[in-house]
C-alpha cells in the first residue's frame, strides 16, 4: 500500500503551496493543477491500488461522499482543513452538463472521456433557481490518461464527461465549497439553467400522485395533471412536463394501460402550461424534445458492444457539429478519414441487429443499406436531391423513393447530427 503514500505527498504539498497564496480560492486550480502534473500518479498508481486500500483501512480518512452520489464509489483518500483529494470511479457513460460551486483540478487516473466546455449567455433571468439563454460549445476534446483539467468555480466552467471506458478513473482535488459561486448549476441544452440542488417536498408528491393516476388508468387523470399545470409555476412545470413525458413513453405504461396516443395526450397538457408561460414553455418543450432524441441514442448505445461503434456513438452524443465529430474521431484514428469512418461506423450499426426492438437494429432505421449509406455520403458532400439522383443513376441505382430516403435520414436523432 505504500503507493497510496503518493497521495497525501500531493495533498501535503498542494497545501504548502496553496497556504503561501493565502488560501486564495481562485489560484487554487492553478496550483492543483500544476501538481498533479507534477507527482504524475498516474504513472505511480493504479485504481485497483485504490480499492485495495480502502478495502483493507480499519479506519478510512473523513469520507467527503459516504453514500457516493457523485461516483461508482467516490473514495475520499486525503482530506485537509481547507480541501480534499477524491478519486471517483465512472461505470456509466454521462455526466450532465454542469458548473461547479468549488475550485481545484483533476486528473484522468485511467480511462478515457470526452470532455465539452460550454460558455452560457443568460437572456432571460427567472429566479436564483432558474435562467434561460444560449448554450455554445467551445470546446470538445478527448481526455486520456494522464490529461488535467483545472476546475474554475461558477460559470467560467461549464462543463461535461462522458465516460467511454469501464471504468474511467479521475483524481480531483477540490474545495468542499465556495459560498460566492452557489447555485452550482445544470446546464439543459439548447437554453436551460437550472438548480439541480433546489427540491420541494410538495412539488416531489404531487409528481408521484400524478404517477399514481397514471398508473391506475383513472378518467380523470388528465384533468386533474391539468389543473396542476396550471396552477405551477415555471421551474415547476418543468419538474412536471419532463416527467409527465417519461411517465406517458414508457413501454411498461402503454402495455399495461394503453396509453397509446402520446402525442395527442401530451400536446393537450402542454398547451396549458403554454397558456400560462408563453414563450418560456415554448422553451422547455425544445429541451424536453432535445433530451428524448439523446436519449434515444444513449438507449441504443446500450445495444453496442463494440468498443468503437460506442465510441462513435458517445461523439454523436456530445459533439454539436460535423467538424467536432470529425476532429473526435480524427483524435482517437489519427491514420483514418474522418468522413469515411463515419459512414463506415453508420453501415455496421445498420447491420448491428438488436432483438426486442424496433426498428431490430443500433442505428434505427429499418432496411438501411449500401443506397442510405451513399445518399448519407453524398448530403454530407453538401449535394442537393437532383445531384444525389444523378449519382445514384450513374451507379445503376434506383432513385424512386429517393426523398423519402432522405427524409429519414434528416428525421434521425443519430444521423442529423451528422448533418
Amino acid at each position: 500500500m505504500a503507493n497510496i503514500e503518493l497521495f497525501n505527498r500531493l495533498g501535503d504539498d498542494i497545501e504548502r503551496a496553496w497556504s503561501l497564496a493565502d488560501y486564495d480560492e481562485i489560484k487554487l486550480p492553478a496550483i492543483a493543477k500544476a501538481k498533479l502534473i507534477e507527482h504524475d500518479l498516474p504513472s505511480k498508481v493504479t485504481p485497483w491500488d485504490v480499492l485495495a486500500w480502502t478495502m483493507s483501512q480499519p479506519e478510512l480518512p473523513r469520507q467527503e461522499d459516504p453514500n457516493s452520489n457523485f461516483g461508482e464509489p467516490a473514495i475520499t483518500i486525503y482530506s485537509g482543513a481547507r480541501f480534499y483529494v477524491d478519486v471517483y470511479f465512472w461505470y456509466t457513460g454521462t455526466t450532465a452538463t454542469h458548473q461547479h460551486g468549488f475550485s481545484g483540478a483533476f486528473q484522468v487516473l485511467a480511462g478515457s472521456s470526452i470532455h465539452s466546455w460550454y460558455n452560457f449567455t443568460s437572456e432571460d433571468y427567472v429566479n436564483v433557481f432558474m435562467e434561460f439563454g444560449r448554450m455554445e460549445l467551445k470546446v470538445c476534446e478527448l481526455l486520456s490518461v494522464g490529461d488535467v483539467q483545472e476546475i474554475n468555480p461558477g460559470r467560467q466552467y461549464i462543463h461535461s464527461l462522458f465516460h467511454l471506458d469501464d471504468p474511467s478513473v479521475t483524481i480531483v482535488v477540490r474545495t468542499r465549497k465556495s459560498p460566492m459561486f452557489l447555485p452550482q448549476y445544470s446546464y439543459y441544452k439548447p437554453h436551460l439553467a437550472l438548480d439541480p440542488f433546489y427540491t420541494q417536498d410538495s412539488m416531489t408528491k404531487k409528481v408521484q400522485s400524478m404517477g399514481a393516476l397514471l398508473k391506475a388508468k383513472r378518467p380523470d387523470a388528465d384533468e386533474r395533471i391539468g389543473e396542476m399545470i396550471a396552477a405551477s409555476d415555471i421551474q415547476q412545470t418543468f419538474q412536471l412536463l419532463q416527467n409527465l413525458r417519461t411517465m406517458l413513453r414508457t413501454d411498461k405504461v402503454k402495455q399495461m394501460f394503453n396509453v397509446e396516443n402520446f402525442d395527442g395526450r401530451f400536446a393537450s397538457l402542454f398547451a396549458i402550461a403554454r397558456k400560462r408561460h408563453g414563450e418560456r414553455a415554448d422553451k422547455l418543450l425544445e429541451v424536453l424534445e432535445r433530451q428524448e432524441r439523446m436519449m434515444s441514442i444513449v438507449q441504443r448505445r446500450d445495444y453496442v458492444t463494440d468498443p468503437a461503434l460506442r465510441f462513435f456513438l458517445a461523439v454523436i452524443l456530445n459533439a454539436d457539429s460535423r467538424e467536432n465529430i470529425y476532429k473526435l474521431i480524427g483524435q482517437r484514428y489519427p491514420e483514418a478519414d474522418p468522413q469515411e469512418k463515419a459512414l463506415d461506423w453508420v453501415f455496421d450499426l445498420a447491420n448491428t441487429r438488436v432483438v426486442g426492438v424496433e426498428p431490430p437494429n443500433a442505428l434505427g432505421i429499418e432496411g438501411f443499406g449500401d443506397i442510405d449509406v451513399l445518399i448519407l455520403e453524398e448530403m454530407l458532400n453538401g449535394k442537393d436531391a437532383a445531384a444525389i439522383g444523378e449519382t445514384i443513376s450513374s451507379q445503376g441505382g434506383n432513385a424512386a423513393d429517393l426523398n423519402e430516403r432522405i427524409d429519414r435520414i434528416k428525421d434521425s436523432p443519430l444521423l442529423s447530427a451528422l448533418l
